[in-house]
């Protein structure tokens, strides 16, 4: 798949490296200066999302982009990775349904990579 951002083209093909669900980008450029897509996605244990963590942050370093920062542990139920301009969030289980942000970005543009 290709992507208006190059960095998305490296996210979103990390992401199906690791296998994982329910995958949605959301432009957020219209609602902070910060970033501009917010990726959720769901793992299906703690090892896949440390998994595409490492992708992710591998992936990226490997095509000369920064990785500004992403946490991962062995117990956690939610990874996240910031690679500057893509924000990725992977939730492990029902933490999705629990922090809801894809309540918080309901009305944004989004793309479904199912």
């Amino acid at each position: 798949m290709k992507f208006k951002s190059p960095i998305l083209d490296i996210a979103y093909e990390s992401i199906n490296r690791a296998v994982l669900s329910d995958v949605v980008v959301y432009d957020v450029s219209t609602v902070t200066p910060f970033f501009d897509y917010s990726i959720v996605c769901t793992a299906s244990s703690s090892r896949q999302g440390m998994s595409a963590v490492g992708y992710l942050r591998d992936e990226a370093q490997k095509q000369g982009y920064i990785v500004k920062g992403y946490s991962m542990s062995n117990d956690s139920k939610w990874f996240f990775v910031d690679l500057n301009s893509v924000i990725v969030h992977i939730f492990v289980g029902e933490d999705r349904v629990r922090y809801n942000l894809d309540g918080l970005y309901y009305h944004l543009d989004k793309e479904n990579l199912e």
